[in-house]
């Protein structure tokens, strides 16, 4: 049975339990240990559902659909909980940690091409320019992990360009660059621009 927990409070104990079954069926909420409520499934659940706590506080748990990309999301006295989806911190950790990933990959890809030579890698464009591409990202991601929109707007820039460019060179070559890549690369974005409103909100409340 899938669950997720939380703190009311940022570093506190994890009070909160929500847990469900399947696609979102009987989500119970849960504080302390007591259900304080249950979502008998996932329409339910998108609709949202408020429950009353024993110290009187309101918890809201919804499910929201955006842009390729469904978001629990829990809130307390209309407020997001340190540590949901929702919160502005966790965003911006999920935005510095795709920009780290993408550095990652292409650091890793461009040293075993370039070291090992590898044929296929080179075929598809992964080199030094990889290797570069990666330390580029490496320093954006520093930068993002402090809070720096600009760093986090170029990270969204350059890679969405890198990926146009290595689409219309691949066709420009004869090779079929398919879907699956521009879909991959979507996803690897979506938490990237969730971070720019992110961070816009957290230095508003002066964070």
């Amino acid at each position: 049975m899938p669950k997720q927990s939380f703190a009311l409070e940022a570093g506190g104990e994890k009070r909160l339990e929500i847990s469900w079954k399947g696609m979102y069926k009987d989500v119970t909420v849960s504080l302390d240990g007591t259900s304080i409520g249950v979502i008998p499934n996932q329409k339910a659940l998108s609709a949202g559902q408020e429950f009353r706590s024993i110290d009187g506080t309101t918890i809201k748990v919804q499910l929201v659909s955006k842009f390729m990309s469904t978001e629990l999301q829990v809130l307390r006295n209309g407020q997001p909980i340190p540590g949901s989806a929702s919160d502005p911190q966790t965003k911006v950790k999920n935005a510095y940690g795709m920009v780290c990933f993408v550095a990652g990959l292409n650091l890793v890809l461009g040293l075993v091409s370039f070291l090992f030579n590898v044929e296929f890698l080179q075929q598809i464009g992964i080199g030094f320019g990889s290797i570069l591409f990666g330390l580029v990202f490496l320093a954006l991601g520093f930068f993002v992990q402090r809070k720096s929109t600009v760093a986090l707007i170029l990270a969204i820039v350059i890679f969405a360009l890198d990926g146009i460019v290595g689409f219309f060179l691949a066709a420009s070559q004869g090779y079929n660059p398919g879907g699956g890549g521009i879909i991959a690369r979507i996803f690897l974005l979506i938490p990237m621009i969730q971070g720019v409103g992110a961070i816009k909100a957290l230095k508003s409340k002066g964070n």
